[in-house]
């Protein structure tokens, strides 16, 4: 494969090499670190993190800000049906209500949808709408509403949402608070899937908006009033929200600024210039000693390195793809640069998540037998291989760790370190390079990941490779009504998974956030997004 020409890619491979610079302290760490560690590597676990600190227990001040900063602007996209960012659910949730809500643990309970019933052997799912909900421009909400955005999200051109809603083959109003969704087959997991993007409702009237990517009109607890592109989101309380005991002694206004650099959002809670933010693995003992609080939720979030396995005709090959798996020491890159706040694990679920496959041996680190393997595979020599990453620490620190050890089995990358948009752009848009190093925040079900992960349309299987046993299980998986059908299933897709290395995860993480002493009740989803509807500020 020829090495990319453009300007842009010209650029970046400039910048990258100042970036290495830089970073060549950490880098030289990784080097001796990865040097080390052969057979999967000896670093010492750190002490698994855990919360810190207590919430505020006076009275709340309903007329308070909220100052939340977030480490990206999520492609500043924030239509459910056609946002591509992984992170975007942070940005939505405030003006999105859902068919159906999800807690942290993963049980779906009703929100938008009073109650549901399942009928016709499991192929029709009805749903009673609560009643008196508008959206944030007044038009009501009601089945008709309902079916308009099901519609959308499966037909619209750009929507990401086709994979979630493909068992839903049509939508019947029976009356303006009931409607009726019927399925090609069972599906178990289509409520918790509705508990995402999938259930969230769009004011139909809004749907030709032209910035309805940046003003959402939604019929949740906030609206938003200003969008600064890449810079901010204001919302405020809406006085028509259909569940005021939610938002009660909630906070007035939410300011969602964007910071990029997690130094700085640190130090901004940690001198009360921000209330709260999230803050990544490696920023945990900081934070922790900041004296403020750190909340640590689980997540089914991981690190990894997304691969589009049809453009590179060597990442076609499930070998190649292997012995890119072995060069990597995800032992030493979650040690030393992520302060060993993040498990080292070969499969896309965490352990001890119910999708996880519990018989899978830890992952081989082997830089040798990685190198005999892609000889094996006819590249004695090695190839090349172009990699994207955001401009963010410490994603961008991982993606030189993982480039310079791909580098070692004989596989030079060239790596564009750029803004969010440019990176997400690339990759799951122009699909112009190799692969993409991020994290995956996680999902608020299995079905959610394997369809964006694996599955041919899934956004970030931007190759539509496809794998017809996976595909199988994963008709299954929808298919399956208990719950001990659906866990075999989905380990069997995670084994599946990690045997063809259909992409690389590095590690697992939990959610971690960082708040002053006057903040409680900010959380994260199961999904790993920061759910700021319901925020309280202690008066004083």
């Amino acid at each position: 494969m020829s090495a990319p020409t453009t300007a842009g890619w010209t650029t970046v491979a400039r910048t990258t090499r100042k970036r290495a610079r830089l970073a060549g302290g950490v880098l030289a760490a990784v080097t001796v670190l990865v040097a080390g560690c052969g057979g999967g590597g000896t670093a010492a676990p750190a002490e698994p993190a855990r919360s810190v600190g207590t919430a505020p227990t006076g009275p709340a001040d309903p007329t308070a800000t909220l100052r939340f900063s977030f480490g990206t602007d999520a492609s500043k996209n924030y239509d459910p049906a056609t946002a591509a960012n992984q992170f975007v659910n942070t940005f939505l949730l405030p003006a999105y209500d859902r068919l159906f809500d999800i807690d942290a643990k993963g049980t779906v309970s009703p929100m938008l949808a009073e109650s549901s019933a399942v009928s016709d052997g499991g192929k029709t799912l009805t749903l009673t709408l609560r009643q008196g909900v508008v959206f944030h421009d007044g038009t009501p909400f009601d089945a008709a509403a309902v079916k308009a955005n099901i519609e959308r999200g499966k037909t619209a051109e750009r929507s990401a949402l086709k994979p979630d809603l493909a068992a839903v083959v049509g939508v019947d109003v029976i009356d303006p608070r009931t409607v009726a969704l019927r399925l090609s087959a069972p599906t178990a997991s289509l409520p918790a899937l509705l508990a995402d993007r999938a259930g969230m409702m769009v004011s139909p009237a809004a749907f030709t908006k032209p910035d309805l990517d940046l003003m959402p009109v939604g019929a949740g607890p906030y609206r938003v009033v200003s969008d600064q592109p890449g810079a901010q989101v204001v919302y405020e309380k809406f006085d028509r929200y259909w569940n005021p005991e939610l938002t009660k002694n909630a906070v007035q206004r939410i300011v969602l600024s964007v910071q990029l650099n997690p130094e700085t959002r640190l130090r901004s809670v940690a001198a009360r210039e921000v209330d709260a933010t999230s803050i990544n693995p490696d920023q945990y003992a900081a934070a922790a000693g900041s004296g403020g609080q750190v909340l640590v939720n689980p997540s089914t979030g991981a690190f990894l390195v997304y691969l589009n396995m049809a453009k590179n005709p060597a990442l076609a090959k499930p070998a190649v793809r292997e012995a890119l798996s072995m060069a990597i020491d995800r032992v030493g890159i979650a040690a030393a640069i992520l302060g060993g706040q993040c498990t080292a694990n070969p499969q896309i679920f965490p352990a001890g998540y119910w999708a996880a496959d519990t018989q899978l041996p830890p992952a081989r680190f082997d830089p040798a037998a990685a190198k005999q393997k892609l000889a094996d595979a006819g590249f004695p020599n090695g190839f090349p291989m172009t990699m994207t990453v955001v401009n963010i620490a410490p994603y961008s620190t991982v993606a030189e760790a993982v480039a310079n050890q791909f580098g070692q089995i004989g596989v030079p990358v060239q790596l564009q370190v750029a803004e969010p948009a440019q990176v997400i752009s690339s990759f799951t848009g122009q699909k112009s390079v190799d692969s993409y190093v991020s994290q995956w925040p996680g999902a608020v079900d299995p079905a959610r990941t394997v369809a964006s992960l694996y599955l041919p349309g899934g956004t970030f299987n931007p190759g539509g490779l496809v794998d017809d046993r996976i595909a199988q299980l994963a008709a299954q998986g929808l298919a399956a009504t208990s719950g001990p059908d659906r866990e075999k299933v989905y380990q069997q897709i995670s084994a599946r998974a990690v045997e063809q290395h259909l992409q690389l995860p590095i590690c697992s993480t939990s959610s971690l956030l960082m708040a002053t002493g006057s903040v409680r009740s900010v959380q994260s989803t199961i999904a790993g997004a920061v759910d700021l509807r319901a925020v309280e500020i202690a008066k004083g």
